[in-house]
C-alpha cells in the first residue's frame, strides 16, 4: 500500500533521533507546560506544509529507494526543499527542511540504505549550521542536538575523527542552548563513535562538557526555584473540595488532609505528559511524605464503566510503583476547577486546605519540589509562631 510521506513525517515529528539515528520517543521537560487537551491524546497543532511549487526531484539521492513506498514523496520533498532555497533564513522553512531530512535519514537507515541516510544527515547538519551562523532561530531546538549527533556518526563511519569531534561538539553545545542535552555517558560508550573516542583530546572534551553541564544544571535548578516561587506568589486560589473513595476502596477527602501540604494531580493514564510526571510525584512523596506532604491523584479515564476505569488505574499504579492514593474524579469535583484547560492539571494546596496555585501541563521535579518546600516552610513558620505565643 502506498502511503503519504507528509502524513508519516507529521506522525513522527515528535520523535527524537539519538544513537546515530536510532529512534527515541522520550522527552524531557524544562519546567514549561506541555499538556493534553481534555479527553484527548492527539498530537499538538501542526504547522502547514510549505506551498512552494517545484518539479519532482526524482533524482535527488537522499530519497532514492523511498519513492516506491511513498509515491507523493518527490513532489512533497521538492516543495519543502524549494521553500527553503527560496528563503534560507525563514525559520519555518529551515525547520521543515531539516526535520524532513532527519526523517528521511531515519527511513533510509531502516531500509539499510546507509549511503542515502548519510547524505540526508550531512545535508541537514550543513543547513542547520548555516542557519545558526545567520542567527536564524531554529523552531525545533530539541532536534538540533540530534542533527549534529547524526552528522558526527556519519563522519565517524568515514574515519574522520577530528571532524566528527567537531560535529559532536556542535551537538553538545546545541543541547546547552536547547531543552534537551546530549547524554555524555552514551557518547563515551557508543561504539559507533569509535574514531572520536580514540582521539587523544576526547577525554579532555568530556571533562570540559561535564563541567559545563554541572554549571548549567545548577543554574537550571536555581531558575526552576525562582520560577516556582514567582508563580506561587502570583497564584490565585479557588474553592475546592472532595470526599471520595479511592481505587482501593479507602476513603479519601481533602478535609482529612488539613495540616498537610498537598498536590492534587488531575490526570489520566491515557495522557502521555501525565504518565511522564508520575516518577516525579513518587519521588516527592518519598522525600517529603514524613514532613507533612501528601500526593493525591484524581483520575479521569476513558473506560466503558466505573469498574473498568478503576481497574485501569489500579493496574497502572501497580505497574509504576505508585506510593500515593488515586481516585476517579466525578464531574462535580472536576467542575470546581475554573477554566479547566487540559491534562495534567496540578493543584498545589497549602496546609490550610487552600488552593494556592493551579498549573497545567508537564513540569519537572525541581519546579514542583520548590513549591512544596516553600509551602512546607510556611507551615513550619506558622507552627513556630504558634508555639511561642
Amino acid at each position: 500500500m502506498k502511503l503519504s510521506w507528509l502524513s508519516l513525517t507529521l506522525f513522527l515529528c515528535g520523535s527524537l533521533l539519538v544513537g546515530c539515528g536510532e529512534s527515541d520517543t522520550g522527552t524531557s521537560g524544562t519546567g514549561t507546560a506541555a499538556s493534553d487537551a481534555p479527553a484527548s491524546d492527539s498530537p499538538g497543532t501542526q504547522t502547514e506544509a510549505p506551498t512552494a511549487s517545484a518539479a519532482p526531484v526524482e533524482a535527488d539521492p537522499v530519497i532514492a529507494g523511498l519513492t516506491e513506498d511513498f509515491e507523493d514523496l518527490p513532489a512533497e520533498f521538492a516543495d519543502i526543499k524549494t521553500a527553503y532555497e527560496s528563503s534560507p533564513t525563514n525559520p519555518q522553512a529551515v525547520g521543515e527542511y531539516v526535520g524532513t531530512l532527519q526523517q528521511i535519514g531515519m527511513m533510509q537507515q531502516q531500509k539499510k540504505n546507509q549511503g542515502a541516510a548519510d547524505l540526508a544527515f550531512v545535508r541537514g547538519a550543513e543547513i542547520l549550521s548555516k542557519a545558526l551562523a545567520a542567527n536564524v532561530e531554529f523552531p525545533m531546538p530539541q532536534l538540533a542536538p540530534d542533527v549534529f549527533f547524526n552528522h558526527a556518526c556519519v563522519l565517524n563511519r568515514q574515519g574522520k575523527g577530528a571532524e566528527a569531534l567537531a560535529a559532536l561538539t556542535q551537538a553538545v553545545e546545541a543541547g546547552f542552548r536547547g531543552p534537551r542535552q546530549v547524554d555524555l555517558d552514551m557518547i563515551q560508550k557508543d561504539e559507533r563513535l569509535a574514531s572520536v573516542q580514540a582521539l587523544p583530546e576526547f577525554a579532555g572534551k568530556i571533562a570540559e562538557w561535564e563541567a559545563q553541564l554541572a554549571d548549567l544544571k545548577k543554574k537550571h535548578e536555581e531558575m526552576l526555584v525562582q520560577h516556582a516561587k514567582e508563580e506561587l506568589a502570583a497564584g490565585t486560589g479557588f474553592p475546592f473540595d472532595f470526599d471520595l473513595t479511592d481505587v482501593h476502596g479507602k476513603p479519601i477527602s481533602l478535609a482529612t488532609m488539613k495540616g498537610r501540604v498537598c498536590i492534587v494531580d488531575i490526570w489520566g493514564t491515557w495522557c502521555p505528559p501525565c504518565r511522564q510526571e508520575i516518577p516525579a510525584f513518587v519521588q516527592l512523596q518519598d522525600k517529603y511524605g514524613d514532613y507533612g506532604f501528601q500526593m493525591i491523584g484524581l483520575n479521569q479515564e476513558q473506560g466503558p464503566s466505573d469498574e473498568a476505569n478503576t481497574k485501569i488505574v489500579t493496574d497502572f499504579m501497580a505497574n509504576n510503583s505508585m506510593n500515593y492514593p488515586c481516585a476517579i474524579i466525578p464531574d462535580e469535583v472536576m467542575g470546581q476547577v475554573p477554566e479547566f484547560q487540559g491534562f495534567p492539571t496540578t493543584l498545589f494546596i497549602d496546609h490550610h486546605g487552600k488552593v494556592r496555585l493551579k498549573s497545567v501541563g508537564f513540569h519537572e521535579y525541581g519546579y514542583m519540589a520548590a513549591i512544596v518546600e516553600t509551602l512546607l516552610q510556611e507551615q513550619a513558620v506558622e507552627a513556630k509562631a504558634a508555639a511561642t505565643n
